[in-house]
């Protein structure tokens, strides 16, 4: 047998996961923990039978699908007692501490067991779980989301001996088929819905026939554990000596096919055709037989159709040089249907493998996971202590090896059986083989994110390592900015003086260190400023690339700023390193939208003083080189040691606007804009603004003359134009110009008047100094406007006629409401163009509205509807949304504010088109018309359903309407949901007060009495029986605690948490009063407490004369044992003999249990039964 003594320890790791909780208990005493899907709760067993929760004899959280785990904010799970009873419990995911008890059900009876001995979970996915009882019945339960009793599904036996049933030691359920683990190696196989033997596997004797001698399984050997991949084609067993076994099923039912039960044989379909036809016809010849389909189709296409689809059905070539069979698993029944094939195979070696795990002696194997690569194992001594987690690869034979140290419990995730989780004191890990620390953080980083990472490493308190070039590519890739970000902050320390320099104080390898430092951020910062480049080309990227851009100038600026402050280097190092940062710098700048300038700031970076040519410039010419070779950073230098203000970058801003004004007067354009561009400005911007505020006339329109197609020049020049007038008038008001600086000022007065003029008068102005052809780019309202006030016939009806053409029109679109708001002619000239619009079809008869509201407005009401009714038959779309706008338009404008709300409800139901016209609702609701709604009976259910639409979606706290609506349209189920929810408010409102017994809290539960009972009612009348049957559950409640109240007992029985049930129901002096409770809540009381609190402490055994009515006794008296001396008095009313004797017993009370085997009735009874 193959030793497995190579440990390797160092290939392992452990990763936290979940920080250490107080909720985990003590270590030792944990038997079971299982995490709930999506890992945000786990569950755990005690060893004495105590299930507790943190913020996470057998437990089992339910399956959920991965898509659907981002909604569910509570999980269930199956718990099994010590009795076989079995537990249906809830957990919500944001409060640990709530768990309900949804269903107890303490036995299962059925014909064919009469006592339950074992009960195992099998597998809970979905609600519905598979169950085996007494190892030979297999139970289907499904329970639904929102019914609190289970279903049973099917019940069928287990195709077991005698022998294969008591020598049984463990099950497995994987894709609908159960394996049976026997102590002696016998695994029989399954299906899991009928429990008809499949198949069966003889580990001893395949193993035995297959292997050396010395690695054999001996006969001895008792199996434990059993498990098998999910592709069903690997096994794995291990024995309670720490040695496991492994099989390749595919290979091993090839070697015993008469093992394969539900085998069925292959068959070929004869050559010769079933019925006698044409020997020589294509259609005598079986094509099944052959293995193609022979088509008479012998085209060039057809044939390349041929081969492609062959292709496709062609497994792709494996990379090892096993031949590709097919699995055993196509043999079930109730698989071989839905399997598609698959290339996948088992590493275990023909004739299986064997392996003894090198673990403490008094180690047990515990959890158990298998692949079709590899196995999982863990073994834990007494107490969870020496954990022990070993990875056995199934392919070479090796096995690797994780040692905790101290206390840790096994975790088995829900759903993901190929993971190894450990519980600890300092929290939950995860053990992860063949992986280094490095490796993993770029694995997360590359397939995860930044912000994981940094979880991650903060949770093991791990430094911040060296992230992989690699991962930037990626997160620039995938635009994960966290990504960036993370990678930029595991470099901020590259220039440090301590990464530099080491821990010593002074330098060890003089300035060539800080180059070699700066060379290897060139790479990421290449990587950086390519991003930023390509995504700002693009206007869909534009967002990310200014994020981008951000980010990196700050890395880029702060890097800087640490080179520039710190003493460590000389000038030399310094100086190279400013160089190669201020040229991504420099590239960046060209992509800010606007250049920050900050007033009276100093980000300049320091460059060498001596031997710059630039220190025997003026300072005019410093700033203009600066600007135009962006290097602003090295004229701040030369600046700052002349002490010259232009060292701070607003005054050197001003310097490069005089520059720019500068380059202007010498008509050198280009050099102005490159100067306005490298400084971060608008250029079309300060250009403009050159033109308002300059006196020279001739700069103005040469700048003008360069830029007359923007409207911002446009205006410029008009302003200029208009400006002669006004400049007469100022004449007369105070006296001629006397000198050039007057006629400045002037000027300037009069470009600030015209300035200042609204936006509508610019364009009007503008738009009388624009040709015909050239209006088509101004705003159509306002040219609308300009071109009625002018009384324009000629273009307006140009307007009219090229809008209605399909060719590209010069002129905007014209909208009603274009015509309705800006038309200023007159009335005859307004007559007219409305014609012409209406010829051109433009508007336990639409637009008409304009010139018609002194007349009939019922008319053109049933105009609109008419014309909605036309549109709709032509399906004319277009038309039907115009009549949509223009009843909108007469509803708003005419109908509402002359309170003619019987049009308004006539339009509504004419057009029917009700969710467009929600609007018609919210004018009735405001002026209280309402009700004038359910007066008409056209269109009943559109009408009603979107009158309930609109006051769930608009009105949900308005109940009085809700059941306006609902009586005229005889909907009594939404009656009485709407009843209901009132009620539940109201004892909503009750919960949120302190529970102080007043006139008004009787009040309160009188209407909530009131509510529930008229709610019942509506449902009854709609055959809701559930929902009435609820309702008349809860009333009863509501009347039990008003029953209190006028007793004058503060006794609470409404608005109880799931924990307080029990012991209100103990506090409860009446039978049916617990009755009432636990039907309200769907609660099973613990009968057994009750009994023991009422009639063994208190006496009352009229309270158990009451019980008795309602249910019978001997399961209740089975849960009691207390010592007592009412316990006498008590068994009397025991009807079960043996249960009596039982207890009795148990309680020493041996007069008792003489009297019973003494008298006639019972002794013949009892002394059999105990002799069996």
């Amino acid at each position: 047998m193959l030793e497995a003594a190579r440990r390797l320890e160092d290939s392992s790791i452990e990763v936290a996961v979940i920080p250490e909780n107080h909720h985990f208990g003590a270590l030792p005493d944990i038997q079971k923990a299982e995490l709930a899907p999506g890992g945000s709760l786990l569950g755990l067993l005690g060893v004495q039978g105590r299930l507790w929760f943190s913020c996470v004899p057998s437990l089992c959280w339910e399956e959920v699908p991965a898509q659907g785990q981002a909604a569910v904010s509570s999980f269930r799970l199956l718990a099994v007692g010590a009795q076989c009873d079995l537990k249906l419990l809830e957990v919500e995911a944001e409060r640990p501490a709530a768990v309900s008890v949804l269903c107890w059900i303490v036995y299962f009876l059925f014909s064919g067991a009469c006592e339950l001995r074992s009960l195992r979970v099998l597998s809970f996915v979905a609600g519905r779980c598979r169950l085996l009882l007494n190892s030979v019945w297999l139970l289907q339960l499904q329970w639904p989301q929102a019914e609190e009793q289970p279903r049973m599904s099917s019940c069928c036996g287990v195709q077991l001996t005698e022998s294969e049933r008591h020598a049984a030691v463990d099950h497995c359920v994987c894709r609908g088929t159960l394996f049976v683990l026997s102590s002696a190696g016998l695994i029989t196989v399954h299906d899991v819905t009928d429990g008809r033997l499949l198949a069966s596997v003889d580990l001893p004797a395949y193993l035995n026939s297959a292997l050396p001698e010395e690695d054999s399984v001996s006969s001895s050997s008792s199996f434990y554990l059993l498990q098998v991949s999910g592709d069903l084609s690997t096994a794995v067993a291990v024995t309670q000596s720490h040695a496991a076994v492994a099989v390749n099923l595919d290979h091993y039912f090839r070697v015993y096919p008469h093992h394969l039960l539900c085998a069925a044989p292959h068959t070929r379909p004869p050559l010769q055709p079933q019925h006698p036809r044409d020997q020589d016809s294509l259609l005598s010849c079986s094509l099944t037989a052959l293995g193609s389909a022979l088509s008479t189709d012998r085209s060039w296409e057809a044939h390349l159709a041929s081969m492609y689809s062959r292709a496709q059905l062609t497994p792709a070539p494996s990379s090892t040089s096993q031949p590709v069979r097919t699995s055993w698993s196509s043999s079930l029944p109730h698989l071989g249907s839905h399997q598609a094939p698959s290339l996948a195979h088992s590493r275990v070696p023909c004739g299986g493998a064997t392996v003894v795990f090198v673990v403490p002696e008094l180690s047990t194997p515990s959890l158990l996971s298998v692949s079709e690569f590899s196995a999982m194992l863990t073994f834990v001594c007494p107490g969870n202590q020496q954990a022990t987690v070993a990875l056995w690869d199934l392919g070479s034979g090796s096995v690797s090896y994780h040692c905790v140290e101290g206390e840790a419990a096994p975790v088995q995730r829900c759903g993901e059986r190929h993971h190894r989780l450990l519980l600890k004191k300092a929290g939950l890990f995860q053990v992860l083989f063949s992986v280094s620390q490095q490796d993993l953080l770029s694995r997360l980083m590359l397939f995860g994110s930044a912000a994981t990472v940094d979880v991650v490493c903060h949770l093991n308190s791990w430094g911040r390592c060296s992230i992989p070039i690699h991962a930037l590519q990626a997160g620039l890739k995938n635009r994960q900015l966290d990504t960036v970000d993370f990678y930029l902050k595991s470099k901020e320390n590259v220039l440090h003086p301590s990464a530099v320099f080491g821990a010593a104080d002074q330098p060890v390898a003089s300035s060539l260190s800080l180059t070699d430092r700066v060379q290897e951020l060139c790479p990421a910062l290449d990587l950086l400023c390519s991003a930023v480049r390509d995504s700002n080309s693009d206007a869909q990227s534009r967002q990310f690339s200014e994020q981008l851009l951000n980010i990196t100038s700050n890395f880029i600026n702060t890097q800087i700023r640490r080179v520039l402050s710190d003493t460590h280097f000389d000038e030399a190092g310094v100086r190279c390193c400013v160089a190669v940062l201020d040229r991504y710098v420099t590239e960046l700048r060209s992509y800010m939208k606007r250049f920050p300038w900050p007033a009276g700031g100093d980000t300049s970076s320091r460059h060498c003083a001596a031997h710059d040519e630039w220190e025997q410039l003026p300072t005019e010419e410093v700033v203009r080189r600066s600007i135009l070779t962006n290097q602003i950073p090295r004229a701040q230098a030369v600046l700052r040691r002349r002490s010259c203000p232009e060292q701070r970058l607003s005054a050197l801003r001003m310097e490069g606007l005089r520059q720019v004004l500068s380059s202007l007067q010498l008509r050198d354009l280009q050099t102005a804009n490159r100067l306005l561009t490298n400084m971060g400005v608008s250029v079309k911007k300060q250009l403009h603004s050159i033109c308002l505020h300059t006196n020279d006339k001739d700069l103005r329109e040469f700048v003008v003359k360069l830029k007359s197609l923007s409207r911002p020049f446009r205006m410029v020049r008009m302003l200029h134009r208009e400006a002669a007038g006004a400049q007469e008038f100022l004449e007369e008001l105070v006296g001629p110009m006397r000198s050039e600086e007057d006629r400045g000022l002037w000027r300037n007065l009069r470009l600030d008047w015209v300035r200042n003029w609204d936006q509508s008068c610019q364009t009007e102005v503008l738009l009388s100094r624009l040709p015909h052809t050239e209006l088509h780019s101004c705003e159509s309202a306002v040219l609308w406007r300009y071109l009625t006030a002018l009384h324009d016939q000629q273009r307006v009806v140009s307007w009219i006629q090229n809008s209605e053409s399909n060719e590209a029109s010069r002129w905007p679109e014209l909208t009603p409401e274009l015509v309705n708001s800006n038309t200023m002619c007159s009335s005859y000239l307004r007559e007219n163009i409305l014609d012409l619009l209406a010829r051109y079809s433009s508007f336990k008869l639409l637009e008409n509205l304009s010139t018609v509201p002194l007349r009939d407005l019922s008319c053109i009401v049933e105009l609109l509807i008419v014309a909605h009714d036309c549109f709709s038959l032509t399906c004319n779309m277009e038309g039907i949304v115009r009549v949509l706008q223009a009843a909108r338009h007469l509803s708003h404008t005419y109908l509402a504010p002359r309170e003619q709300y019987s049009l308004l409800v006539r339009l509504l139901t004419g057009i029917g088109r009700y969710n467009e016209m929600t609007y018609v609702f919210d004018l009735l609701h405001q002026n209280h018309r309402f009700e004038m709604l359910l007066r008409k009976k056209v269109d009943t259910d559109g009408l009603k359903t979107a009158l309930l639409d609109y006051i769930k979606r608009c009105l949900p706290a308005d109940s009085e309407k809700h059941n306006m609506v609902a009586l005229c349209f005889t909907m009594r189920r939404e009656i009485g949901e709407n009843h209901e929810m009132a009620a539940r408010t109201q004892l909503k409102i009750i919960e949120s007060q302190a529970w102080v017994v007043t006139p008004e809290l009787k009040s309160s539960l009188i209407k909530v009495l009131g509510l529930l009972k008229d709610a019942a009612e509506s449902f009854s009348k709609d055959s809701c029986v559930r929902q009435a049957s609820r309702c008349v559950r809860m009333a009863k409640l509501v009347a039990l605690q008003l029953h209190f109240l006028n007793q004058g007992s503060d006794l609470r029985v409404i608005n109880l948490r799931p924990a307080e049930l029990q012991k209100t129901v103990v506090e409860l002096p009446r039978c049916y009063q617990v009755f009432v409770l636990s039907e309200a809540y769907g609660y099973s009381p613990d009968w057994a407490e009750i009994l023991y609190c009422k009639v063994i402490l208190t006496g009352d055994f009229a309270y158990l004369e009451e019980l008795k009515r309602h249910r019978p006794l001997t399961s209740m008296f089975n849960q009691c044992s207390t010592s007592t001396a009412l316990l006498t008095r008590l068994l009397t009313h025991c009807d079960d003999v043996y249960s009596r004797y039982r207890l009795a017993y148990q309680q020493h009370l041996h007069d008792v249990t003489k009297t019973m085997l003494q008298d006639a009735k019972t002794s013949s009874y009892l002394n059999d039964r105990l002799s069996s």
